[in-house]
């Protein structure tokens, strides 16, 4: 039996759609993620939020800065995510790991982290 072309688009779209972290880890492709802000970036549809970190926001003094530090720091390689759990704006909220290196504390270490945080 021959598959139609929308039925095989529709099962190879299911392939390729990242699916919901639901509280499990795991490492996705750099290329499906979508920065938010600096702390904050979208895998499928979930948003993760950086645990142990509060960058400026994009209106901010250095968010626009903090935002591209993140972008550029996910695009190195595989990103692996740890959740911890969800926040009351319902992000899930975890560790993020490039190359063993947790990003929250590389970004801190290099200044983008909102004084006090």
């Amino acid at each position: 039996m021959r598959r139609s072309r929308s039925s095989s688009f529709r099962s190879l779209l299911r392939r390729q759609a990242p699916a919901p972290l639901g509280g499990i880890e795991r490492t996705v492709d750099s290329r499906q993620v979508q920065v938010v802000d600096g702390d904050t970036f979208r895998y499928g549809p979930e948003r993760v939020r950086l645990r142990g970190i509060d960058t400026p926001e994009l209106s901010e003094p250095g968010g626009q800065a903090a935002r591209l530090r993140l972008e550029e720091s996910l695009r190195h390689g595989p990103v692996h995510i740890v959740p911890h759990g969800r926040d009351v704006y319902d992000r899930v909220v975890a560790d993020v790991f490039i190359d063993g290196e947790n990003v929250a504390e590389m970004l801190r270490r290099e200044g983008y982290a909102k004084p006090g945080s």
